[in-house]
């Protein structure tokens, strides 16, 4: 069997046409409102589903972070082939990723938290990296798993309270094709300093 073969399949399952109608990559980072020169982090990137979506709506960077091997291969081959200079491929976990603080206007994550031991450190590490102001996207499994298994999952109402209790702003949740939900939210704006001699 090649090493790489459940990888290969898992992304097979996550780019079918049936995903692409019913998460529309393209849609749901336009909630977000990224602009023109906006920088992006795609966190658990796979093979590019948001971040080569991301890459045709800004000029900024887009860093598509993986810890996997395959998956930065891809990711590499890809972007290479669509000839998109912006698209930096990192590899670095969720946890830690190999980025500075505050240099994102928009991170995304997707189906990626529910597989983490502790998605607060996740959350945790989104609002490092977002500037004050900037905005997050993550999407999640709405439902159970169809075929019975176990199968965790984090759902909506438990979603926004990890991103409140980690200092976020939930603006907006969705539902889509009622089978994954995405939630937008912000990190503060850093409050102004204080005027000297002003009390």
């Amino acid at each position: 069997m090649d090493d790489n073969q459940a990888e290969r399949e898992g992304l097979n399952r996550l780019e079918t046409e049936e995903r692409l109608k019913g998460l529309p990559p393209r849609q749901l980072l336009e909630l977000s409102g990224l602009g023109l020169n906006g920088t992006v982090v795609d966190i658990g990137a796979g093979g590019g589903y948001f971040s080569f979506p991301a890459a045709a709506m800004t000029m900024g960077t887009v860093y598509a972070v993986d810890v996997s091997a395959f998956m930065l291969e891809v990711l590499s081959q890809r972007a290479a082939g669509r000839g998109l200079s912006n698209v930096q491929v990192l590899k670095g976990p969720a946890e830690k990723l190999p980025l500075d603080d505050g240099v994102a206007d928009l991170a995304v994550a997707s189906l990626l938290l529910h597989i983490m031991e502790s998605p607060e450190e996740a959350i945790e590490e989104i609002r490092r990296v977002l500037k004050p102001g900037g905005k997050g996207l993550v999407v999640e499994w709405l439902h159970p798993r169809s075929d019975g298994r176990p199968g965790h999952r984090i759902y909506p109402e438990t979603m926004i309270r990890y991103l409140e209790w980690g200092g976020l702003t939930v603006l907006r949740s969705d539902d889509w094709e009622d089978t994954y939900y995405s939630v937008l939210f912000q990190k503060a704006c850093e409050s102004a300093a204080p005027i000297p001699g002003d009390s």
